[in-house]
């Protein structure tokens, strides 16, 4: 009980970046970074919150999509295909009604799955080896690469500047300080906050109020036959839900993928297992909806399971919980926290109880939610710059954080507009330093050729194969949505 205005706190407080364009769990997570520097929270009110507030913002995305045509950061853009012609059609309440009962149920269900025998998870962890994390690691960076973008080159690049970006500072060993340009400001290391807002948040923002004016949102109201329909059809085409849901926990599972790549996954098999449509998929079909927001919170039930067990984020919001968690004492993938039952037990109620408290607050604050999102995003984007701002240079308190949140800003804007992927960037920057310590531990203790011989790493380096070939030779005919 102690935790509970936490969890209702965090709830209300993902809902509301879940439902204003383009925020989403991202933003909120790194405005936690400044607050836990000035209040010293416990911490496990800090598990409690970013849970809820992740769980959250994951359904209240849906709104944005559906009703303005523009895709929530949490990767709903799939759902935007056939909910926005929904909405053009006077059925915004019936789109919303069943993305609301779908992503609900499926991250009930996969949360539960995943939440309660993750211990048991965590026990057999511990019996992989250098070789076993060394292919983890690499298959991370291999999926981020070949498979969640469809530049493959360009992933690279992108995953090698992150890498880079998370070696400056001094050398672990030596102390030899490596990149710093003689910047002193970062013989420490870059700073995680900054870094993240700049390159993560603040593109999106500026994309989002360039296009402010381009989308034309029809009038709507609340309609309860309209969302009790929306009920229903979740529940007649519950088979879709359930396949997307499925597809979903699948694509959390393999780290550095995230949320677009089950979206729309979750919608091509949707599509494919529905032919001869009385209402063609694109033009405001509920399966299509359906389909995709059964993947939502099924992706982010499972991403946790690479995060915590092996340290390796599963997506882009898992790399910030990653970063609060190690700031409040918990570091994912070691044996403190794998063997903390407390730490699993709030990570298990918090995330079940948010996501039946995020659909109470989509179902009764409907029409309140749909006006918030009409509200031009001019309005918002300022008060959210200020917030990044304020988080990022909180944490540390010097001035030069001001200097790298803009160079930092200028770096996510050159990587957005290059169509370099951020993913890989983050990815690369998060997990710099265990690859290369995992990297030199295995050339000193093992063969070159180990990794292949051995049961679980060699399987993961066939994984590895099967991803670059996917990536080189078949990801152009991924389905995408611009």
């Amino acid at each position: 009980m102690e935790y509970l205005p936490w969890l209702l706190a965090g709830t209300a407080f993902g809902f509301m970046f879940g439902i204003i364009p383009v925020a989403g769990a991202g933003i909120g997570l790194i405005s936690m970074f400044g607050y836990i520097d000035i209040f010293r929270p416990d911490p496990y009110t800090i598990v409690v919150f970013s849970t809820a507030l992740v769980c959250a913002a994951a359904i209240g995305d849906s709104f944005a999509s559906v009703v303005m045509n523009i895709p929530g950061a949490g990767g709903s853009a799939a759902t935007m295909v056939d909910g926005f012609p929904m909405t053009q059609k006077g059925e915004a309440s019936r789109a919303l009604g069943a993305a609301l009962a779908t992503s609900t149920a499926n991250g009930l269900i996969w949360g539960g799955l995943v939440f309660a025998f993750l211990p048991y998870y965590a026990s057999a962890i511990m019996a992989f080896g250098i070789p076993e994390m060394l292919a983890f690691l690499l298959l991370a960076f291999a999926t981020v690469c070949f498979v969640s973008s469809e530049y493959w080159f360009r992933g690279i690049i992108a995953l090698c500047i992150g890498i880079t970006v998370g070696l400056i500072g001094e050398h672990p060993v030596s102390g030899a300080e490596r990149f710093t340009l003689g910047w002193e400001y970062l013989g420490a290391g870059v700073q995680m906050a900054p870094l993240l807002a700049g390159v993560l948040a603040v593109p999106e923002l500026v994309i989002a109020y360039r296009n402010r004016h381009k989308t034309k949102i029809p009038q709507i109201a609340s309609e309860w036959q309209g969302i009790w329909q929306g009920f229903k059809d979740s529940w007649t085409y519950k088979w879709d839900g359930l396949r997307g849901g499925f597809v979903g926990a699948i694509v959390g599972i393999i780290p550095g993928i995230g949320g677009n790549i089950a979206d729309w996954l979750a919608y091509a098999q949707t599509v494919a297992l529905n032919k001869n449509e009385t209402i063609p998929f694109g033009s405001g079909n509920v399966k299509g909806v359906i389909g995709t927001e059964g993947a939502n919170n099924a992706q982010k039930a499972t991403s946790y399971v690479p995060t915590i067990l092996f340290g390796i984020p599963g997506a882009n919001f898992e790399i910030i919980i990653m970063s609060l968690f190690m700031i409040v004492g918990f570091e994912m993938g070691t044996p403190e926290v794998l063997e903390d039952m407390t730490f699993f037990k709030y990570l298990f109620s918090s995330y079940m109880w948010a996501l039946l408290l995020s659909f109470i607050l989509g179902l009764f604050f409907y029409r309140y939610a749909v006006k918030i999102t009409n509200i031009d995003f001019k309005y918002y984007f300022w008060p959210i710059i200020a917030l990044l701002v304020w988080s990022s240079v909180q944490y540390t308190g010097y001035w030069e954080d001001y200097a790298f949140f803009m160079i930092a800003c200028t770096l996510g804007m050159f990587l957005r507009v290059n169509k370099l992927s951020r993913a890989a960037f983050v990815i690369g920057f998060a997990l710099s330093h265990r690859i290369e310590a995992t990297g030199v531990a295995y050339t000193r203790l093992y063969d070159t050729f180990d990794i292949f011989t051995r049961p679980i790493s060699g399987s993961l380096m066939a994984l590895i194969t099967v991803a670059i070939i996917y990536g080189i030779f078949f990801n152009k005919t991924r389905i995408k949505y611009v």
